[in-house]
């Protein structure tokens, strides 16, 4: 049986392939599960592509290695995406992924005070988006970079409100805190994946082979305990020995999807009230549908 497997394998991917490598940047969120378990369980590498993996604390920090040409692909959010390509960086949209943000009351949070309650945010990025959006309570906003220190500040009590993704939230709920609106029940999905676009262009069969492994990691995580895999988030700084177990993983809903032109739309909008862009953006000239299966 195991021969047949084999063959069937080189058949598809084509005898002499060379594993090409992709150079792949992340943040530490849920989502990003999905690639260190296929570099860790060989789905990638399977598939015919070598998947080197970066997981950045900053925003700011992965953006400096896109723009300086280390990354040939990476995780960020539609706003992120579009400002690139603004700036002449040319990364296209070429899937989303299913991370979850949640606007989170801190634990001891007085409702019924008077005063305007306050809110923890990153100005100018998807995080204020989704306070201007989903809340409809007038709050004082507080411009907090680093995740980490707005949560600090939130279990603390400086903060009333923060805005957190995964797997921040999952913190705060343990220490009392309470999820007000989540970004996932409001089917609003901003992290998305990006190529350079050149790089699209001359290594496309590498990019096939990265959904293609990416696709097998996502069906292994659904029929695997968890317990299984946490190994390997802990591996690539995605969680650590303490924390991980605590994780709760959403990998019903992960899959491989396009970007949501109704999400684009809304964002682009946003940004364009808010003086954050000068000009329309065209969702076909930042987006490819072209390695969806």
């Amino acid at each position: 049986g195991l021969i047949v497997v084999s063959i069937l394998a080189f058949s598809m991917t084509g005898f002499s392939r060379e594993a090409e490598e992709i150079h792949f940047g992340t943040m530490p969120t849920y989502s990003a599960a999905i690639y260190a378990t296929g570099i860790e369980k060989g789905f990638f590498k399977k598939a015919g592509v070598t998947v080197e993996l970066t997981v950045f604390r900053s925003a700011r920090d992965r953006d400096a290695a896109a723009t300086a040409g280390q990354l040939d692909g990476f995780m960020t959010d539609i706003m992120g995406a579009v400002n690139l390509n603004v700036k002449g960086f040319p990364f296209i949209i070429t899937s989303r992924e299913h991370d979850d943000f949640g606007v989170m009351a801190g634990p001891g949070v007085d409702r019924s005070s008077s005063r305007i309650p306050t809110v923890g945010i990153s100005e100018n990025t998807v995080i204020e988006y989704i306070v201007d959006t989903f809340v409809d309570q007038e709050l004082k906003k507080v411009n907090i970079l680093a995740v980490p220190d707005r949560m600090g500040a939130l279990l603390g009590g400086k903060l009333d409100y923060g805005v957190f993704p995964q797997p921040f939230m999952g913190i705060i709920i343990g220490n009392g805190g309470k999820p007000v609106v989540t970004t996932a029940a409001k089917e609003f999905h901003p992290v998305v994946v990006v190529f350079e676009k050149q790089f699209i262009k001359n290594h496309k069969g590498s990019i096939e082979a990265f959904y293609d492994g990416y696709i097998k990691a996502v069906k292994y995580m659904q029929v695997t305990d968890f317990s299984q895999y946490q190994s390997v988030l802990v591996k690539h700084g995605l969680a650590t020995e303490k924390t991980v177990s605590r994780y709760r993983i959403p990998v019903s809903r992960y899959g491989l999807n396009p970007l949501s032109e109704k999400n684009f739309n809304h964002i682009t909008q946003w940004m364009q009230k808010n003086g954050l862009l000068k000009q329309d953006v065209d969702i076909s000239s930042v987006s490819s549908t072209e390695f969806m299966k």
